[in-house]
């Protein structure tokens, strides 16, 4: 339940709450990359602290192995999303094109 909530439900709550629902300028550009930055935050913050609660609790070695390969590809995907957020920030604002 953890893993979902911190990983789609939150991600995505943050993106509708902080979406321009009308034409956005450039602080509705920059409050949509910071919500998307911030939800991959809490994506990433998500899934190793789950990792680490498992070491901690001295779960079985397959079931860290299994969480730990999954926080590996969520914090890829995220961090790429990151990247992705910055640069579509940059070229929304005229900065880089």
């Amino acid at each position: 339940m953890i893993l979902l909530l911190g990983v789609l439900v939150v991600p995505m709550a943050l993106v509708l709450i902080f979406n321009s629902y009308s034409a956005p300028d450039a602080a509705a550009y920059v409050r949509m990359a910071f919500a998307q930055v911030a939800g991959s935050t809490i994506a990433i913050v998500t899934v190793a602290g789950l990792v680490l609660h498992r070491v901690v609790r001295r779960s079985a070695p397959s079931e860290i192995a299994w969480l730990a390969l999954i926080a590996v590809v969520i914090g890829s995907w995220q961090l790429a999303g990151m990247g992705s957020a910055a640069e579509t920030l940059l070229t929304r604002l005229g900065i880089s094109g």
